[in-house]
């Protein structure tokens, strides 16, 4: 393997797990709920449900709060028939001012917060988490977003992942012309961000259709709100200890993960993380230049399960070697990113899940939107690639989920759902999605959709999970 920490041969990494070396205090945050639970515990670097192993396939779909019913029932029943286990969605929708005609769960000005529990509000995430339950589907529920876009006129509102507000509204209203770092040091910003936490996790605080509660999505020191000099990896480390404990003490049933990206800073010196500091690793991915530390996220006492992201498109994950395919660069370096992180889930005794995972395809190229953008746009990292084919994208994605269940990751999520036949009638009876079709309308897509593939693979993410729990 390339990195993490030069990295040792994985059966050393498999002893120190085993070797009865884990900080007791990793230890006990195992959430083992016993033999008859029906909430998603882990144990032993492991997911249970009851006394049974459970490893799961999944898909994103950010967008479910902003369906009709109809539509919501829709979508949850074809995941159902594709064999999808687990679901992760927005559980946050911010807004400025309260937008005419369209669905909000928060406003955030001037200093001030409001938190909308109406059924233009908070009761629309219910009918989500409602029609989950009645499939037998579980969600991971995301309270916020490291990304926020400028309102684009030419994209219809809730399009985009980072059109629901998110860190930078909090920013804005409770410390204008902050830095975006402000979101983890600013005392009104954490109260804030606290007070929403509160309303919505204890709304389903019993409710084991929630498999897990996700802090952030892709927590960074930047966004398109610029960090200060002084945000670093123990900056956002230091938040999502504060932040997951205030959780636990609301809620003690569900799951917490991070949300961070999975990057690496192998040199920095550790709040949490048993696991010692090594030479300085060259690449953005390993050298703590986001903030991140994900070694020592993980380690967190409250922190019950790993979560990284791997998208090529828009983030190095390894060396590329010359004259070889961006696709099949992408496959090997995305490969040898889900190994790593599986051995550093197993070196603190957690398990990992791969929470997004995605190409943009060739038919999407025209369209997609980076992550820090609100327009379409060729000015990223591999913007000159031009995509994949839907082939390419469907192989590549069932490589990395076979890669992933071979080497005992907890479960996989593609990125992301594509649901055609929709109404288009959104909760408010607005019409919401964004291409039709000839039998309706398909759901949003940021550049990422992949049309009928997009079920292919995650059927065939399920049938990797399915061989996976009968063999072990």
């Amino acid at each position: 393997m390339l990195w993490i920490r030069k990295l040792a041969p994985l059966a050393l990494l498999f002893s120190f797990a085993k070797a009865s070396t884990i900080p007791g205090a990793l230890v006990a945050r195992n959430n083992t709920g016993g033999s008859n639970s029906t909430f998603v515990t882990t144990h032993d670097g492991k997911f249970f449900v009851g006394s049974q192993p459970f490893f799961f396939s999944g898909t994103n779909a950010y967008w479910l709060q902003s369906l009709g019913d109809a539509d919501i029932d829709l979508t949850f029943s074809t995941m159902s028939q594709n064999g999808i286990k687990v679901v992760r969605t927005w559980a946050f929708n911010d807004v400025t001012q309260a937008p005419q005609g369209l669905q909000y769960f928060q406003i955030l000005a001037n200093g001030t917060q409001t938190i909308n529990d109406g059924a233009s509000g908070l009761q629309r995430l219910d009918s989500v988490v409602n029609t989950a339950k009645k499939y037998g589907i579980r969600l991971i529920l995301t309270l916020t977003n490291n990304w926020t876009s400028k309102p684009n006129p030419n994209i219809p509102p809730l399009t985009l992942s980072n059109d629901f507000g998110g860190m930078d509204l909090y920013v804005d209203a409770f410390s204008p012309g902050g830095t975006h770092d402000e979101f983890y040091t600013n005392g009104k910003i954490i109260s804030a961000f606290k007070n929403y936490i509160q309303h919505v996790v204890s709304r389903y605080c019993t409710d084991p259709t929630v498999m897990a509660w996700e802090i952030a999505n892709d927590p960074r020191c930047g966004s398109s709100t610029q960090p200060s000099s002084s945000c670093n990896t123990h900056t956002i480390t230091s938040w999502v200890n504060e932040i997951s404990g205030y959780i636990k003490s609301i809620d003690s049933k569900h799951l917490i993960t991070a949300g961070d990206g999975g990057f690496y800073c192998l040199s920095c010196p550790k709040l949490y993380s048993p696991l010692p500091p090594t030479p300085p690793s060259s690449g953005s991915a390993l050298d703590g230049s986001f903030g991140i530390d994900t070694e020592d996220i993980l380690a967190i006492p409250c922190i019950d399960f790993g979560s990284f992201q791997l998208f090529p498109d828009q983030a190095d994950y390894g060396t590329f070697t010359p004259q070889t395919s961006f696709l099949i660069n992408s496959i090997a370096t995305g490969s040898e990113w889900i190994g790593s992180h599986v051995a550093t889930g197993t070196s603190l005794g957690k398990p990992v899940s791969l929470l997004a995972y995605g190409l943009v395809l060739k038919d999407n190229f025209s369209q997609f939107v980076p992550v820090n953008a609100s327009t379409s746009s060729t000015n990223f990292l591999h913007g000159s690639t031009g995509g994949v084919s839907a082939d390419e994208g469907n192989y590549a994605q069932v490589a990395w989920a076979t890669s992933g269940f071979n080497g005992a990751i907890g479960g996989l999520l593609n990125y992301q759902w594509t649901q055609e036949g929709l109404s288009g009638a959104s909760a408010l009876s607005r019409r919401q999605t964004n291409t039709t079709q000839a039998s309706g309308r398909t759901s949003p897509n940021d550049g990422y959709t992949n049309g009928p593939y997009s079920t292919n693979q995650v059927t065939s993410q399920a049938q990797a999970a399915n061989n996976f729990v009968l063999q072990t």
